[in-house]
């Protein structure tokens, strides 16, 4: 599941840490948990595992019970977003179990250096998202029951992710530094390079290499990345490579980039994308993170100094089942009855922060908003009524009131080609660093 936390970016999201924080020494790690169980019809006691280690990190563990969460999680996220799943579920198992190793790295790191988050942050933290899910905290809370999801684990999730931030602000943004000469070129060729002003949809397939990698690990991983090129040519589907096989960060995501500028990109997969028609695929890339397949999915042509934007209004009714769909179809039919969409919102509008004004949203740009309701907002014609609509907490009964162009001025371009080149770079040095906390860690999985 994924949470608007932010007016412009989908930010904390439950695929990257999942499940329950535990902190056992090194001596309990090595053994199972158990308890006695009495046998009522003999008397006769015998021990039942409760939970058990499935890997050993370093001076932690992760237990089989936090996998599961996990895979359920997953399963649920998936289910909501319409994500496909491994076809193999033993991928899964290991895809999931890699990252709770690599949530338990950084939380050791974190440890080590003194990083910690604090309960009035984390409180923030949660507010914040609530208030931009368009809830306030009780429904929020009610909300996530609702979908199953535990809230002290959803408040650990959060943690997780607000030490991880704070880890990286401390240990890689610092070498991340943009040049003035490197802001000019970005905004120059965003005005006169026609390539520049196209956005692509990438896919990409990761298999790293250790910074300090041996010769026979370079050849190990050379081979893996032609096996892979091989297997696409003859006909596999990339996502599910990419799912099954890569080390990248989105690999449970089919390696989806999302939509990115070429300046966005590292310069050696730049040149490649100029080259590839939607659906190609690349060779075999290189850098030093490791070897790389990139896929080019779709391709957009628009001008980046003209931004368009939408005004919606919006009926929200929190929850997932069929009750509440039809509820909001009677408000459709009353709507489309003569009734005004303003009183009705006002009345009947569970989203705290837009029922008074009608259901009326803040005018909004490409990727401001949840996909669903941007997807549902651009098939609309000005003034027409959505059928009723599913997002991850409920469901939406949708009007676009007006849309616009937006010209972006000098400083505001400026602005945007020093976040993406803040973001391209800090992207590659949180991979390294991630993989080099991870390589640097005693790591036993068990079976």
């Amino acid at each position: 599941m994924q949470f608007w936390v932010t007016e412009t970016r989908l930010m904390i999201e439950t695929d990257k840490v999942i499940a329950c924080r535990r902190w056992i020494g090194a001596v309990t790690t090595a053994l199972l948990l158990v308890v006695p169980v009495v046998n009522m019809s003999s008397a006769q006691a015998a021990d039942t595992v409760l939970d058990r280690i499935r890997a050993v990190v370093n001076e932690g563990i992760v237990l089989d019970s936090e996998l599961n969460a996990a895979i359920r999680a997953f399963k649920q996220e998936a289910l909501t977003t319409g994500q496909s799943l491994p076809q193999d579920e033993e991928v899964l198992t290991q895809r999931i179990l890699e990252r709770l190793i690599q949530r338990e790295v950084f939380r050791q790191h974190a440890r080590q250096l003194g990083v910690a988050v604090d309960p009035g942050s984390i409180n923030r933290a949660v507010e914040r998202i609530a208030q931009n899910n368009n809830m306030d905290s009780l429904q929020f809370r009610q909300t996530l029951q609702q979908q199953g999801i535990d809230y002290n684990q959803f408040r650990q999730n959060v943690e997780d992710e607000l030490l991880r931030q704070r880890l990286i602000e401390r240990e890689v943004q610092s070498r991340v530094r943009v040049s003035s000469q490197e802001i000019d070129d970005f905004v120059d060729a965003t005005r006169n390079d026609v390539d520049e002003q196209q956005k692509y949809r990438l896919q990409h397939i990761l298999v790293a290499v250790p910074a300090a990698a041996s010769e026979q690990q370079l050849t190990q991983a050379q081979q893996k990345a032609e096996t892979l090129l091989a297997r696409i040519n003859d006909g596999e589907d990339f996502a599910q490579v990419a799912i099954a096989e890569s080390d990248g960060a989105r690999a449970l995501q089919g390696g989806d980039l999302g939509w990115r500028t070429l300046q966005e990109l590292p310069d050696f997969i730049a040149v490649e994308v100029r080259r590839l028609e939607p659906g190609q695929h690349s060779s075999i890339l290189r850098s030093s993170n490791g070897l790389h397949l990139i896929r080019l999915a779709e391709r957009q042509t628009g001008d980046p100094t003209q931004q368009a934007e939408t005004l919606v209004r919006h009926i929200f009714l929190a929850g997932s089942d069929a009750a509440v769909e039809a509820r909001l179809q009677g408000l459709r039919d009353r709507i489309r009855a003569g009734e005004s969409f303003d009183d009705i919102a006002s009345a009947y509008s569970e989203d705290p922060n837009s029922a008074p004004n009608g259901g009326e949203l803040p005018w909004f740009s490409d990727g401001q908003m949840p996909p669903a309701m941007e997807q549902a907002a651009s098939a609309l014609a000005i003034n027409e009524l959505s059928a009723p609509f599913r997002t991850q907490f409920g469901w939406h009964l949708m009007q676009v009131l007006d849309r616009r162009t937006r010209q972006i001025d000098e400083q505001a371009l400026r602005e945007q080609a020093n976040d993406a080149l803040q973001q391209r770079k800090l992207d590659q040095e949180i991979q390294r660093w991630s993989r080099q906390l991870r390589d640097e860690s005693y790591v036993e999985i068990r079976s």
